[in-house]
């Protein structure tokens, strides 16, 4: 389960930077293909998802996206470099701290990349765990097709999301609704 929402946070990590005042533009409405890459180096994951977005549903994720790390983050600074923005975080959830540098580049009109390097922790334990995700999202249509509606997030497997399910609940590591 855990997996299933660090996926659909990925998914929606690039629009999660605006409430903090820097405005990092958001998608653009339509269907969007998004290539992830877990684990780095050989023993990494390769997957592709796709989503549906329109105008509200990404304005939902900024402000679900942002409540739940100011919930969860003591610390989530954004800023911009030149055309990228960084995204910086340390963050508990129950007895895990994550650590991450993100870097997102791209217009997010037509693609966009994501770049995360962190570090987890389980509370009590000296070892650090490095991570490295990173994400390429593309542009593919104006229409969403397959039977998408706007927030759903089709993962591999078949297994459908919808984000503005998951933020209605409130209680997304509990009980997010699939189709």
């Amino acid at each position: 389960m855990l997996r299933v929402l660090f996926l659909v946070g990925l998914t929606a990590g690039p629009a999660l930077a605006q409430p903090q005042g820097v405005e990092l533009p958001l998608r653009r409405p339509g269907y969007w293909e998004i290539r992830m890459m877990t684990g780095g180096g050989p023993g990494g994951q390769e997957f592709t998802v796709q989503t549906c977005t329109d105008a509200a549903t990404e304005r939902q994720m900024v402000q679900f996206g942002f409540g739940q790390l100011g919930q969860q983050c003591q610390r989530y600074d954004i800023r911009r470099e030149g055309e990228d923005f960084i995204i910086e975080s340390d963050c508990q959830v129950g007895q895990t701290r994550t650590t991450a540098r993100s870097v997102v580049s791209g217009d997010l009109r037509a693609t966009y990349s994501l770049r995360i390097e962190g570090t987890v922790q389980t509370i009590g334990q000296s070892e650090l765990q490095q991570t490295l995700t990173t994400q390429q999202g593309r542009f593919v249509s104006a229409r969403c097709g397959g039977g998408l509606r706007p927030g759903d997030i089709l993962l591999p497997g078949g297994q459908r999301m919808n984000i503005r399910d998951l933020a209605r609940t409130g209680d997304q590591a509990e009980n997010p609704r699939r189709r």
